[in-house]
């Protein structure tokens, strides 16, 4: 009678570890930190909280009101009022706790599966395929939406990047392909706006790649592709000018340099952010490392990978890793999105590594979720 009570215990202990549902952070794409110092994850298949005592959630185990969430978010930004805000493809959602504490998500912007470019009020405005999306101090949302439905509307009414377009020095590129985006504005107040210069030009970067707002309220840019370099956009303007890098310079094997902004080259910059300081902070995801650019200047802040000759890739690669330690020391594996904590932490998600790295404010790596 005795074995069998035991017998008993041991199957229903195994069978509430066996439902309840081991968190994870399978290839974290983006990161937002909250006013309490929650930090949240997009990962493969859903959004993750992780406490600063470092408990994780799968929020989107638990969320409702708009069905499937356990799919992988493209982008993920924080308002402040802690409302968290991500896309997919055409459509944006938000998502918030209630007052029970349960985590609930609607649809925000856009008529759902409509995919249509449209500005107004937010309530009938439509969006056709989000790349991007970036919030400023005054929760005004901008986003990098499809060029290709508005082309036709467009046509010639635009400005964009010249450097390699009316260079005839760039003009040996073998793939000159036109990558604009349209730039849409979702202000505080809910209305719906496609960003032009004053004389009613649209405003189309090219090979966006990553996009943040800086202190003034002006959009600062990753260039991918072959662009490789950090652009600004005078929201006010429309001028569209290089902050560092060499716009196109190479089609091929890709260098890193450091030091002056005007004589950097990069491989592969993405995700962008900027601090309290105005800095910048960007990752290179082919390169594993994280790039600050500061008073004209570029450094690596964290990362050390050997990088590929070209003879072994020519489009430019660094050796992936994963190790901890000081920043100039740490190694990753294609790290992606960034935020900081109150306290000056910035937690990146090292995707490929399946973890979320810190980098405290005295330099040191490591390995805070995974």
């Amino acid at each position: 009678m005795k074995c069998a009570f035991l017998l008993l215990v041991v199957l229903f202990v195994a069978n509430v570890h066996a439902q309840t549902p081991v968190v994870r952070v399978p290839e974290p794409h983006y990161i937002a930190v909250d006013s309490k110092d929650n930090v949240y994850v997009a990962i493969k298949y859903g959004i993750i909280r992780i406490t600063p005592d470092g408990t994780l959630t799968n929020l989107t185990k638990v969320a409702g009101t708009i069905g499937d969430l356990d799919k992988t978010w493209k982008n993920l930004i924080i308002d402040s009022r802690d409302n968290l805000y991500a896309n997919d493809d055409g459509a944006i959602y938000k998502f918030t706790f209630d007052r029970s504490g349960k985590f609930v998500g609607s649809v925000f912007a856009v008529e759902q599966w409509s995919f249509k470019s449209k500005d107004g009020p937010l309530a009938t405005a439509g969006f056709n395929a989000i790349s991007l999306m970036t919030i400023d101090k005054n929760d005004n949302i901008y986003v990098a939406d499809s060029y290709d439905k508005m082309k036709d509307t467009i046509g010639q009414n635009f400005v964009t990047d010249s450097y390699y377009l009316n260079d005839p020095a760039k003009k040996y590129l073998k793939y000159p392909a036109r990558r604009y985006s349209v730039i849409r504005k979702i202000s505080a107040n809910g209305d719906v706006a496609t960003l032009k210069t004053p004389d009613g030009k649209y405003i189309l970067p090219n090979d966006l790649s990553g996009m943040t707002v800086d202190s003034q309220g002006n959009i600062i840019y990753s260039a991918s592709g072959f662009a490789r370099f950090i652009g600004k956009i005078d929201v006010a303007t429309g001028a569209i000018t290089p902050v560092a890098g060499q716009p196109y310079k190479r089609e091929w094997c890709p260098v890193y340099t450091q030091g002056d902004g005007s004589k950097a080259e990069f491989v592969s910059p993405e995700t962008i952010i900027t601090n309290k300081k105005g800095e910048i902070l960007f990752a290179d995801e082919r390169l594993h490392r994280i790039i600050k650019i500061a008073n004209g200047k570029v450094s690596t802040l964290a990362g050390n990978s050997i990088i590929d000759p070209c003879s072994q890739n020519i489009g430019g690669r660094a050796q992936e890793g994963n190790r901890d330690g000081k920043a100039l020391t740490a190694l990753f594996n294609f790290p992606k999105g960034m935020a900081f904590d109150s306290k000056g932490n910035l937690f990146i998600a090292d995707m490929n590594n399946h973890s979320i790295r810190k980098l405290s404010p005295d330099g040191i790596v490591s390995t805070f979720a995974k």
